[in-house]
Formats: structure tokens, sequence, C-alpha cells
């Protein structure tokens, strides 16, 4: 099917918006919103109050659409707090562990992770984003004084440049022993800390790109097991938004004592209706939020 639909200008946009019934007390604020965040990204928005395809539920206002937006924003800046602590707690708690063990280069010992293949991939990677990173000033600084013996920096030093995706996955593939030795410094066992942190990936990856979060689902369903560990009793989807939260508050709890992080989650909830919060995060009776 070829693509028919054209380009409308900001003010064919409002009365698009306005035909299909939606409420606009201020032409100039719609207008200026529509202008620098853009009607597409507002539509996925719109669901929520639309039960007919293409028309507002009766007494919608742009306001109510505005915010949610502006929910989902603080949301996921909350979320991306969380999780810049919940990176850094990983890559320090694996580092240690594995150069402790093993030495600084422990990650070109092939022996040490499950699959060749996916070791290779990483090494392959690894070498690209050093590359990239050259002119970094660690990067740089070690190059320049220890290069010529040995090319890849100490692990701590290569933590500094790897996505939590490479963290995550290089955790993934090493070896049981290795994994349960770092899963008990999270007080978990080795599967429930790969689940949790390939979860956490998916949550960094919709808000550090600035997607639709607060009624997302996750790519990555946890197993029954790593749930009852961390949730016994936990009957709802579990790649819905509100489990994903309760993912992050548990690794949160597990790196520091002194967090106001679920407050502060649980008191941005509270300007949310609460039928939003049933029907599009699947919170449970008894939330933790």
């Amino acid at each position: 099917m070829k693509y028919s639909k054209p380009s409308l200008s900001i003010q064919d946009q409002l009365a698009l918006l306005k035909a299909r019934d939606l409420i606009v007390p201020d032409n100039q604020r719609a207008k200026r919103y529509l202008t620098f965040i853009g009607y597409y990204r507002l539509s996925v928005y719109f669901l929520p109050f639309q039960n007919d395809k293409d028309k507002f539920d009766s007494g919608t206002k742009f306001d109510d659409i505005l915010n949610l937006y502006i929910f989902d924003r603080k949301l996921k800046l909350l979320v991306l707090d969380a999780i810049e602590r919940i990176e850094i707690a990983a890559k320090a708690v694996i580092s240690n562990y594995m150069s402790r063990k093993f030495g600084i280069h422990w990650f070109l010992m092939e022996r040490l992770f499950q699959k060749k293949s996916e070791w290779e991939f990483f090494i392959t990677t690894l070498e690209k984003i050093i590359q990239k990173n050259r002119k970094k000033d660690h990067i740089k600084h070690y190059r320049d004084k220890y290069g010529s013996k040995s090319p890849y920096p100490p692990s701590w030093n290569i933590m500094e440049i790897l996505t939590f995706g490479n963290v995550s996955h290089l955790f993934s593939n090493l070896r049981g022993k290795h994994k349960k030795g770092i899963s008990q410094k999270f007080q978990l066992t080795s599967k429930s800390l790969d689940d949790l942190l390939r979860s956490v990936v998916d949550c960094r990856n919709l808000c550090a790109h600035h997607e639709r979060f607060w009624n997302s689902s996750s790519k990555h369903s946890i197993s029954k097991k790593s749930t009852k560990l961390i949730a016994n009793g936990f009957s709802g989807n579990n790649r819905a938004t509100y489990f994903q939260l309760y993912i992050i508050d548990t690794l949160m709890q597990k790196i520091t004592t002194q967090s106001s992080w679920r407050q502060r989650v649980s008191e941005l909830l509270m300007t949310l209706p609460a039928d939003f919060k049933e029907q599009y995060m699947d919170f449970s009776k008894n939330p933790v939020f």
C-alpha cells in the first residue's frame, strides 16, 4: 500500500483535533506545543481518551493529553535517575569481582564465558568502542602510556565506555560460578540478576530514546522463578510498567539504604487517575507504589 497521508500545517493539525471533538480552550498555546513537541509524538497519548477510533471522548481537553505526556516525561526522568545508579553498581560489582579473581583483563579470557561466539562478538564490539572513544581522557592516557604493552585498558577503564546493554550481555554470558559470585553481592540468584538487568536495560532504552514508557511493555519477560523470588504471590503481567518499576525499586533497595526513589515515584503516580494506573500500567490492588 502506498503511503498517501500529507504533511499538515500546525493550523491544520489543530483543526483536525477539533474536528475529532477535542476541546482546545487556548489555540495559541496548543499551537506552541504542537510546534515544539509534535503532533505525532503527542498522538500516542490520545488513545486513553479515545474509545472510538479518531474521536475523542466527550469532554476531553487538550490539557488532558498534555498532562499525560508531562507525567510520562517526569516518570522517565525518575526511572533514568534510578537506572544510572543500577548501571554504575552493576559495572562496579562485575569489574571488582572478576578483576580480583582473574586479573584486570579478565574479559579477554574465553574460558570464563559460556559461548565462544558471543565472547568473540563482545571483543569485536569492544575494539570498536575503544576506537570510538580513543580521544576520551582515560582511554587516551592509558593508550599513550601503556598501549604498546597491552592495547586493552583494565576492566574498570573499559566499564566506563561500555553501554549498560554491553554489560548485561557480558554478565549473561559468564560461566555459572562467576555469575553466582557476582549475584550474591545483590542478594539474588544468577538467573534473577540476569533477568532483572535485561529488564532494566529495556527500560533504559525506552526512556533514553524518549519513547512512551508509562504504559509500555518490556521486551524481556523475567522467569517465573525470578518473579517469585522478588515478588512472591505476584500474578500480574511481569512485562507491564508497574512490574518494571517494581524491578527497579528492588535493585535500588539492594544497592542503597537511603533512597527516596520509591516515595518520589509514588508522589508522581498520585497525579495520575487511579483507573489509568490499573488499566494501562497493570497496577494491582495492593501496589508497592
